[in-house]
């Protein structure tokens, strides 16, 4: 991964990898809310390159604590579209849906049992899912619009440990230059 220094754009590359992900983006001290942080969103500009298999997701990456939370919002993917169910073949449950930049996302949840995490090496946590029906390789992504109807449907948020511009890729090899990647706190 390259940084490009102007904001937070950043190229990556990846080859033949089980699991890459390349994210640049806001770190916060884990003692507010979003709430507490203020409007958060991102502007975002991107090209790629992929092999077809595996799966690749773009968009919104981050973590909170208390409660422990990891979550994406996805934007732009590969050749396969995210869905119902995780990179293992297990499913996802299907919370609902919510319309955020105007276009309408499916919010889905997956409970991870004795994975990885921030706070450790076996932690259970739960992942949140907002998946943009159409892809797009541009735009603005209005996270705390998302944060807010994730609470609405039930998903508690805990205090913001990041927030960060992702691509995430596993079983394929490609590319991903962000010309734009810019956050915005209000």
């Amino acid at each position: 991964m390259t940084v490009h220094g102007v904001d937070a754009t950043f190229s990556a590359e990846w080859n033949d990898v089980e699991d890459f992900l390349a994210r640049v983006g806001l770190d916060f001290n884990q003692t507010q809310k979003h709430t507490q942080i203020g409007t958060i969103s991102a502007e975002f500009a991107h090209t790629k390159t992929e092999e077809e298999g595996g799966f690749t997701y773009i968009g919104i990456y981050g973590w909170t604590v208390n409660p422990l939370r990891e979550f994406y919002i996805l934007d732009d993917w590969g050749s396969e579209k995210p869905g119902g169910f995780s990179s293992d073949g297990t499913p996802r449950d299907e919370v609902g849906t919510l319309t955020a930049d105007g276009e309408t996302y499916d919010v889905w949840k997956k409970t991870r049992v004795n994975k990885p995490a921030i706070t450790g090496p076996s932690e259970t946590f739960d992942q949140y899912f907002s998946i943009r029906r159409t892809a797009r390789t541009c735009g603005t992504i209005s996270v705390s619009e998302h944060f807010t109807q994730w609470e609405k449907l039930g998903l508690p948020l805990g205090n913001l440990h990041e927030v960060k511009l992702l691509i995430e890729a596993q079983f394929n090899s490609g590319t991903v230059k962000f010309t734009t990647a810019k956050f915005v706190v209000k």
